[in-house]
């Protein structure tokens, strides 16, 4: 057979297959519909979880090269907790240390914010005055609070909760009452897109660490500390210089084991294991939906091709193989996927979509191609897989017993 003729004979087989489909549209829209499902279920979850993790990625790379973060291993009483004794000990090294900060995340009756008649829950944060110079957080309105800023009691206001707060009008100059306390609202910060309460600027208010010693109740987050680099001055060597500090300075107190010192890409490379992990879980699932979708189009073609005998000893009579007529079978197969998958994609970004706006998440949805490419292959090779075998059924038909049974 010339390579002419067998492209028309493939050409055939492909108008044939998309025929029979339509031949039998009820079938053929129940197998369709279980890819679908199947691909959107995966599409939603993948969207959301790597817009979070983009934003989760970029909210990293904020912090700099040149940070340093240090906390206690435990909170288990006893354990290491940094302080201002702390903070003050490292801001003497100007020639390691450029700029510290420690920071209290404060818990318990301080959460609950107070003005222009409502009430908010959000995280608040008791932070000295360098916090914001090393976290590189942006003001989008007002200005920081400055080194005397507890003796005037004023806090920073992330976006979201300012917009809460003080619906409609501008929050600078008004009053919120944290923790039984009024704190005078010096400024705003700039709208980010990070997801989550509990990493986001948006959803926090900021103290000064002079003006929050009330509000600091037992069995608070212990704090951490935030070191910036001197110029020129290598981050891990830094961190060995600030172990020894400690060590020295509570003298077996402690040992190393106690002081948690992240530098930037120890954080990066965690934020990477949690987002890796976090796509092999949704790719677990992704393929359990695309299985239950191939054991469906199986389903529906086994009954198929028992409804289809007729065709089929027709097909032998008149001198198709036993190939042409699996190859049949395998072509409808590819034909639902081609169908279902795009349109299992769109429908997965515009449920992730509506996810979004429901749980007011963040982060915009986003889906990568390399994921696209991934769950579509992945239900196009199950699904012709578990075609394989209603396609030999059929084709194992005896062309003369069929027709004799007609």
């Amino acid at each position: 057979m010339s390579a002419v003729k067998r492209m028309r004979r493939g050409w055939a087989n492909v108008s044939d297959a998309a025929r029979s489909l339509a031949r039998s549209p009820r079938a053929s829209l129940l197998c369709a519909s279980a890819i679908v499902l199947a691909v959107m279920a995966y599409s939603t979850i993948a969207s959301i979880a790597e817009g979070m993790a983009q934003v989760l990625g970029r909210r990293f790379e904020t912090l700099g090269q040149d940070t340093l973060v240090i906390r206690g291993q435990s909170s288990v009483a006893g354990g290491f907790v940094p302080g201002p004794g702390d903070l003050s000990d490292l801001q003497q090294r100007p020639n390691w240390i450029a700029r510290a900060a420690l920071v209290q995340e404060l818990s318990g009756a301080a959460t609950l914010l107070e003005g222009a008649g409502t009430r908010q829950v959000a995280q608040v944060l008791a932070v000295s005055e360098d916090y914001f110079s090393i976290d590189r957080v942006v003001i989008g309105q007002g200005r920081h609070f400055g080194a005397r800023a507890g003796a005037t009691r004023q806090c920073v206001l992330g976006a979201r909760i300012a917009a809460r707060l003080f619906p409609r009008q501008s929050p600078l100059g008004r009053f919120v009452r944290v923790g039984g306390q009024w704190f005078a609202v010096s400024g705003v910060l700039k709208a980010t897109d990070e997801p989550g309460k509990f990493v986001s600027n948006d959803d926090a208010l900021f103290l000064p660490l002079a003006g929050a010693g009330a509000l600091i109740k037992p069995g608070d987050d212990g704090g951490r500390l935030v070191l910036k680099a001197a110029p020129g001055v290598d981050i891990e060597r830094l961190r060995e210089q600030v172990r020894g500090v400690l060590l020295r300075k509570y003298n077996g107190r402690f040992d190393a084991d106690d002081f948690r010192i992240e530098a930037r890409q120890s954080l990066l490379d965690s934020a990477r294991a949690a987002t890796q992990s976090q796509g092999r879980t949704v790719a677990w699932i992704s393929l359990l939906a695309s299985l239950v979708a191939a054991l469906g189009v199986m389903n529906m073609m086994f009954l198929a091709a028992d409804e289809r005998s007729g065709e089929i000893g027709l097909r032998r009579a008149v001198g198709a193989t036993q190939a042409d007529i699996a190859w049949l079978f395998v072509l409808e197969a590819l034909w639902l996927c081609l169908l279902s998958i795009p349109l299992g994609l769109l429908l997965g970004r515009g449920a992730a979509t509506v996810l979004q706006q429901v749980l007011r998440l963040d982060s915009a949805p986003t889906l990568s191609a390399q994921a696209c490419a991934l769950v579509a292959v992945a239900t196009t090779a199950l699904v012709v897989a578990f075609s394989l075998a209603p396609a030999w059924q059929a084709a194992r038909k005896d062309p003369k017993q069929v027709l004799r049974s007609q």
